[in-house]
């Protein structure tokens, strides 16, 4: 169960809709909310930030001081608040391991607004260093009533493959299905399996890819069993209402977002990477889900995965050692 919920604002109303959602999960949870907001230093001459930006910060401190007294006399939650000054990514993990929150809530889009780019710089920076589950929500460029409480969750959908790497998610999406009553479907997307043709067997022209129905079934078969001991394990903990589906189809994304809208699904939890973990800031897959689902994903970086990315930076910076040297 979550115990303190961080919201990062920057003044903004897109950035005020993570308000709602964190409301709701807040009180249904009994935790409480930190409210944070970061200064960008702008400096001027031979300051470190423009003089006349003392009254900003001041401003800054009023408003957010004014969110968590809102939160607490309107929506009877503990708040806290801060204002910090630095690189907004950066401040806002830093924030989050100093207050101990285990989860993030956040818009995709903040002040500078919606844009042809899926996801912010600042939502991309968090996502990249947070070792705390993000949940994004996509901001309403239209609202009567931004901070207004949202519902609380109704079905999540937690899709996994066969890597350890993907049930990163499971503690995370449990704990969101504990404290809101949420139903949890775990989803399995298996391949079809192409049917082996001898070269004689093939026209001039390839076919497209025929699927061998008896191997594929099987497939299906071993995934169900795998994905239902997963699920049993889950209800023995948590006691959650759960179910496990497989789904044969070449596409995991594709076959994620159209179970997402067939199955009245109103939350993904999913890790960032799962078997094809990479350098990327977030596997294709998870990628593809944010871009297209049109729905609030919990995101998760599995731990391994910040393990490698460490390394590769200390790998790059052994490198550039010798020829700085130089310099």
């Amino acid at each position: 169960m979550f115990k303190r919920l961080l919201v990062p604002l920057d003044r903004s109303e897109l950035a005020e809709d993570a308000l709602g959602q964190a409301t709701a999960i807040a009180r249904a949870a009994h935790a409480g909310v930190d409210v944070v907001l970061v200064h960008q230093l702008l400096p001027f001459g031979a300051f470190g930030d423009a003089p006349w930006n003392a009254g900003q910060i001041d401003a800054e401190h009023k408003y957010v001081q004014s969110i968590a007294d809102e939160l607490a006399s309107g929506a009877s939650v503990s708040a806290t608040q801060t204002v910090l000054t630095g690189s907004p990514a950066e401040m806002i993990c830093r924030r989050a391991q100093e207050v101990e929150a285990d989860l993030i809530v956040m818009t995709s889009h903040g002040r500078t607004g919606l844009s042809r780019a899926w996801l912010g710089s600042v939502a991309d920076g968090v996502l990249r260093q947070s070792s705390v589950p993000v949940l994004m929500l996509r901001p309403l460029e239209t609202a009567t009533n931004r901070r207004a409480a949202k519902h609380l969750f109704k079905h999540i959908l937690v899709p996994l493959d066969d890597s350890m790497l993907a049930q990163d998610i499971l503690a995370s999406a449990s704990s969101l299905a504990a404290c809101t009553g949420a139903s949890v479907t775990l989803l399995r997307v298996v391949d079809p399996v192409p049917m082996i043709l001898l070269a004689s067997e093939l026209p001039v022209a390839y076919p497209a890819t025929v699927r061998d129905v008896e191997a594929t079934e099987q497939v299906v078969a071993d995934a169900q069993k795998e994905i239902g001991r997963v699920a049993q394990q889950i209800r023995d903990e948590s006691h959650a209402e759960i179910d496990a589906q497989v789904v044969v189809d070449s596409s995991a994304a594709h076959a994620i977002i159209e179970f997402a809208r067939t199955h009245e699904i109103d939350v993904i939890a999913m890790a960032t990477h799962g078997r094809g973990a990479s350098r990327l800031l977030m596997g294709s897959v998870a990628d593809k889900v944010v871009r297209g689902s049109g729905l609030p994903v919990l995101l998760h970086r599995p731990a391994a995965v910040a393990e490698q990315r460490a390394k590769l930076s200390e790998t790059t910076v052994a490198e550039q050692l010798p020829s700085l040297s130089h310099v």
